[in-house]
């Protein structure tokens, strides 16, 4: 049962994001935003991020007069590639931003999850017969004896 019951909260605190395109002057402290970096900016920032970053992953900090603050999650390199960070801060100026994102929660997707995973659990549930669907046998009834 106890196994039933973690599983459950399991699915339910399983989401789903995506990153949008930022629609007021400047975040929330604290959301998760993704910065992509202009040319320029990926080998201006080289000697803080490392060569070839182009996208930073992290949470907003606040302003700077210098630029942005985030605690760096995750960069992604222009291959592809991507490199975890331990929450490090990292300014990033304004004039090496190309574009800003914010992480939204995908309720769709989240739904569609939940659904799976309790949908999963149910069927699982059945099939092992977890649900203690059999009988013992009363008083003075035996067991079947094998074949």
């Amino acid at each position: 049962m106890r196994v039933s019951i973690l599983i459950t909260a399991a699915c339910l605190s399983a989401a789903c994001y995506n990153y949008q395109p930022l629609t007021t002057a400047a975040p929330e402290p604290g959301t998760y935003v993704m910065a992509v970096l202009t040319d320029s900016g990926s080998q201006e920032l080289a000697r803080h991020l490392g060569p070839n970053v182009s996208v930073v992953r992290g949470r907003y900090l606040g302003n700077s007069d210098a630029g942005l603050l985030v605690s760096v999650s995750s960069v992604e390199m222009k291959r592809g590639d991507q490199v975890a960070w331990a929450g490090e801060t990292v300014t990033l100026p304004a004039s090496d931003i190309a574009e800003v994102q914010v992480r939204r929660l995908a309720k769709g997707r989240s739904v569609l999850l939940v659904g799976v995973g309790v949908g999963g659990l149910v069927a699982t549930t059945a099939a092992f017969a977890l649900t203690g669907g059999g009988t013992l046998p009363g008083p003075g009834k035996e067991h079947p004896v094998p074949q």
